[in-house]
């Protein structure tokens, strides 16, 4: 019963139901990329609204789970993209499309998978924050490495980012000293869902024909996606165990080093790229709700409810 639950949760219903009627329902494609943006922008700030009242005093506490946050966001997560994409992925727009990936924050599903894996809830916070701020200053050099020489300015890649992030941020913290947040907790689950819903409707309408084609492209961009995830975690959970690292640090690194916002990277091809420059985002997603439908599984058998206070 346990392994239903968590299989047909609500977000996994409507990912499959937005990937499905983007497939066969393309339609509505131009109104979804005409909306894009601002739930993106809705998505991030409403999860934001998620950290705790004075969590960022004091500061100093912060810095070990962002540094970490950062690390393995970026240093593993994101390198292990690129170099695993670098001698496969031949054509470039979906090249392209693998650098975004590997050039965006931590994925906002990181704060509720945190509780069931009974993850240390400071560090997944401060490495939540540390990380999208890792961002402002990695995303305009990840941009200027790998697109000075796209049609594309990066310039307009770099400030779509830093509103994407950096506005979010901003917004967050505005509604909760406004004592905004409460209000709009009521109607969070509502929000977030339509707004997944929309977003991955629009990158799988956008690259319907394409998915239908299946060309070989899909099956390496798939494999990059399933082996990147399986390595991460068969090399942390291997390292905790020899060094006898806490279970909550451990599935800490296993978060920041596997689940990345997909989505946000997807929307930021869409608008700036062609769109089967958002077609990796889409198929790391795919994998990323297999993984972390599997993580729900496991650590709902051996991690007891908790706080998430270590």
């Amino acid at each position: 019963m346990r392994i239903i639950r968590n299989v047909l949760t609500s977000a996994n219903l409507l990912f499959a139901a937005a990937i499905a009627t983007g497939i066969f329902f393309p339609q509505a494609r131009h109104i979804g990329e005409f909306l894009i943006l601002p739930s993106l922008t809705i998505i991030l700030t409403v999860t934001l609204l998620r950290f705790p009242r004075g969590f960022f005093r004091p500061p100093a506490s912060l810095i070990p789970g962002a540094v970490w946050g950062n690390v393995m966001t970026y240093v593993v997560l994101g390198n292990l993209i690129i170099l695993g994409s670098l001698f496969i992925i031949r054509e470039e727009i979906l090249w392209i499309g693998m650098v975004l990936a590997a050039a965006v924050p931590p994925g906002i599903t990181i704060i509720p998978l945190s509780r069931t894996m009974n993850t240390d809830s400071r560090w997944t916070f401060s490495g939540l924050a540390g990380a999208h701020l890792g961002a402002l200053l990695i995303t305009p050099i990840i941009a200027l490495a790998f697109f000075r020489h796209t049609p594309v300015q990066p310039d307009k890649i770099i400030l779509l980012i830093l509103a994407l992030i950096a506005l979010p941020l901003l917004l967050s913290r505005v509604a909760v000293d406004k004592d905004r947040d409460v209000f709009i907790e009521r109607y969070e689950a509502d929000i977030t869902d339509g707004c997944f819903f929309l977003i991955f409707y629009t990158l799988t309408a956008a690259n319907m024909e394409y998915i239908r084609e299946w060309p070989a492209e899909i099956i390496l961009i798939g494999g990059i996606a399933c082996s990147t995830i399986v390595l991460i975690t068969a090399i942390v959970t291997a390292i905790g165990w020899f060094f006898k690292i806490s279970p909550p640090r451990i599935s800490f690194f296993l978060l920041f080093g596997t689940l990345k916002n997909y989505g946000l990277a997807g929307g930021v091809a869409l608008l700036v790229f062609a769109p089967a420059a958002a077609l990796p985002a889409l198929i790391f997603s795919v994998f990323t709700v297999i993984y972390v439908t599997a993580l729900k599984i496991i650590y709902d058998r051996i991690v007891p409810p908790d706080d998430g206070q270590q």
